[in-house]
């Protein structure tokens, strides 16, 4: 009697995991991922993703209407963000394996050994490039507008207003938090190498775009992709 009821309450639970295993990956299938707009939904809220034995795609947006010449890929904004990477990789031990500097987003492929490490690299080289792009005049002034609130006393009723002033949409010069995923599998690391590569190729014009990116590709392109 006793081994029919355990062997009862056995299969019920063997019923029930797959459904709950199937609902978990489905919530959090981006569970390597975090930052961008990820962001926007609560369950991209969480810590952080990353590690310490694999590799790391980082990306950086920003908002191009800061932008003094509409473009990351200008000759003294290019150079910046280089000189900037380079100094802060190596004061925190980041390995860059890989960077492409886009119109308005920066992609990287980097690893350190530490999870400190990473936040410091994000925070820093985050910090500097809106630091010295002000400095440097790369980018437009804050704008800003007037609010007027309008509310009720609670006790008299009697209507109050109040003049705010707001920071227009666009005024940051990062559009969102750093986007991460950490790169599990020696198939993903090459993926994540030829995308990048790709848009590089594509902002130098040797390589036109392609709505389906990696999968677009002809022939002709993949020997283009490396040389």
């Amino acid at each position: 009697m006793i081994n029919k009821v355990g062997t009862g309450h056995t299969n019920s639970n063997r019923t029930n995991l797959p459904k709950q295993q199937c609902l978990f990956k489905t919530l959090w299938k981006h569970k390597f991922s975090h930052g961008g707009v990820l962001r926007n939904h609560r369950r991209g809220r969480g810590q952080r993703p990353l590690s310490s034995k694999e590799p790391l795609h980082l990306v950086f947006k920003v908002n191009r209407e800061r932008l003094r010449h509409r473009s990351l890929r200008s000759h003294q904004s290019f150079s910046l963000i280089q000189q900037i990477v380079k100094k802060y990789a190596h004061r925190f031990g980041v390995k860059v394996e890989q960077i492409s500097i886009q119109g308005d987003h920066c992609h990287l492929l980097i690893r350190a050994p530490r999870r400190s490490r990473y936040q410091h690299f994000f925070r820093v080289v985050a910090g500097q490039v809106a630091q010295r792009f002000q400095r440097e005049g790369l980018l437009f002034g804050l704008r800003t507008g007037l609010r007027v609130e309008l509310s009720v006393k609670r006790v008299t009723g009697t209507p109050r207003v109040r003049i705010a002033e707001k920071k227009r949409k666009g005024t940051r010069l990062w559009k969102h938090r750093p986007f991460t995923r950490v790169v599990r599998g020696f198939r993903a690391y090459r993926i994540v190498r030829d995308y990048i590569q790709l848009n590089e190729q594509e902002a130098r014009g040797k390589i036109r775009y392609q709505k389906l990116r990696l999968r677009g590709l002809s022939s002709s392109d993949w020997a283009l992709l490396w040389t």
